[in-house]
This record gives C-alpha cells, structure tokens and sequence, in this order.
C-alpha cells in the first residue's frame, strides 16, 4: 500500500491527467482514495484539478468529518463514501465529464455493454444512473445502488464514475469508457 504522501502525489497525478485529457475543465470532477479503513483521501470542492496542491487534499471519514484540512470536501463526498462501503475491493474512486462519454449520456437510458472487446473484459457493462442533481444524496444513493454490479458508470446529463483497486486502474477504466463512447460517435457518424 502506498504512503500517505504517495497518495498525495497519485491523486494530483490523475487530476492533471484527467485536465489535460479533457475529461474535466474548470473545478469539474473529483478523486479520492481509500488510505485506511474508514478514511479517504478526497479532492475540495471548487478547486480547479490541474492546479491543485498537497496541501488542498482533504482527509475525510466514513461519516463525513473533515480529519485534515482547510476546505470543504468535494460535493460529491457521499457518493465517494458510499462506494467504499458498498465495495471493499475498491479504493479509489475517479468521477469526470469527458465530452463524449457525457454527450452519450442523453440518450443512454440503461446499461451499456461496450462495442470494443477490450472495453467489455477490463471495465464491464457500464450502468446507468438516471439524471438527479449533481452533488445530491438522490444522486448518491442511486450510485451506491448501481456500483455494486459495475466498474463504470454513466451518470445521466452529467458524467461518469469509475472505480478501481488503485487510481491506476480507475483511471484506465475512465480512459477506456471515454474510448468507447469516442468510437462509438465516430461510427454513427458514418451511417
């Protein structure tokens, strides 16, 4: 298991890769690990992701507290809490808005089995939340519903979730779907 600071250093990481990818722009998305039993490593809420700093990081528990740092956590805290408690095999949680995985998201209204074989054996059907206010506990405990059963998930008008064993493979996973969604456009494009 990494150490604290390592964790510190990954979640910047990814932060940067998922602004420079475009999978979020402005303070968009949020990032979290799981670093002990009951207490997650989160992004702050209104932070841009490609500017931020160590000392932006926020410690939070199972119940919410704040254990270490200056800022609000992430608006999306309880869906991250939510998915560590629904699956102990994850500990890290990426949520993004990349453009064609989002745009699919107004027409997707169920689970998606990816077109791409690689896609389907290394993140399985994606499923689908359907539209509640961003940063919700609606939207949160339909996540916590659906995360038991996928890797990936499309979150209507909004974005997506993923999760892993570590950001690596989250990350991957976030990388992958957005690959899907692109090829999928691409081909429609071509009827």
């Amino acid at each position: 298991m990494l150490s604290f600071p390592e964790f510190r250093k990954e979640i910047i990481k990814y932060c940067v890769l998922m602004y420079e990818k475009n999978y979020v722009v402005a303070s968009d998305g949020n990032v979290s690990v799981r670093i002990s039993e009951g207490h997650f490593l989160i992004t702050p809420s209104g932070k841009r992701k490609s500017e931020l700093e160590y000392k932006d990081l926020m410690v939070i528990d199972k119940e919410g507290n704040v254990i270490e740092g200056n800022f609000t956590p992430s608006t999306e805290m309880w869906m991250h809490i939510w998915i560590y408690e629904m699956r102990p095999d994850v500990n890290a949680v990426i949520h993004a808005h990349p453009p064609y995985s989002t745009a699919f998201s107004f027409q997707m209204p169920r689970e998606y089995v990816p077109q791409l074989p690689e896609i389907e054996s290394l993140v399985g059907k994606i499923g689908f939340v359907p539209y509640r206010e961003a940063g919700s506990l609606e939207l949160a405990k339909l996540v916590k519903e659906k995360i038991t059963e996928h890797n990936g998930l499309i979150l209507q008008k909004h974005g997506v979730v993923v999760v892993g064993h570590n950001l690596e493979e989250s990350f991957n996973r976030l990388e992958r779907m957005e690959f899907e969604f692109k090829i999928k456009s691409l081909r429609e494009s071509f009827r």
